[in-house]
């Protein structure tokens, strides 16, 4: 009989693990496969040689950034439409706030226990810097920062 529970035990708990994985893996798909599309076009019009990282914002439209270096050894960063396929905009980073000092700015005003992500967006022609946390009373907040001055635009607080 304890054979049977040891044995029920390892299966059940094998069993979770195998399903939490699973989920998680199929969660990240849809992620994994838009940064990769989007790094995949940059790559072919030639905007980028190296790419860095890629970074997904959701808003009115979803747009990845893809940032890196092009063939002059400039660093730039590339806006693609998720939807359309298509590039929209090319930035300049050293032409507004970084991210780390959005992230900074946002720690310096707010409580702040843990920064989620900082990603770049754009919504009517205007860049901004979306910074996600979670406030010292473990609420989820999220701060839109402009990009050229890191003045604060909009926040969505306490969810």
């Amino acid at each position: 009989m304890l054979n049977w529970i040891k044995f029920l035990s390892v299966f059940l708990l094998t069993l979770f693990i195998t399903i939490t994985i699973m989920v998680f893996y199929q969660a990240e798909k849809p992620f994994a496969s838009s940064r990769e599309a989007a790094i995949d076009l940059v790559r072919n019009e030639g905007a980028l040689e190296i790419v860095d990282r890629a970074d997904i914002y959701h808003g009115t439209a979803s747009i990845v950034s893809v940032y890196g270096t092009d063939e002059k050894g400039k660093s730039k960063v590339i806006l693609v439409d998720e939807k359309a396929g298509k590039i929209i905009r090319t930035v300049t980073p050293t032409k507004g706030i970084t991210k780390q000092e959005a992230a900074d700015i946002v720690k310096k005003e707010d409580h702040v226990k843990k920064i989620l992500h900082t990603s770049l967006g754009l919504e009517k022609e205007t860049l901004f810097w979306e910074v996600t946390y979670l406030g010292e009373d473990e609420s989820l907040n999220y701060v839109y920062l402009n990009f050229q001055d890191g003045e604060w635009r909009k926040r969505i607080m306490h969810l």
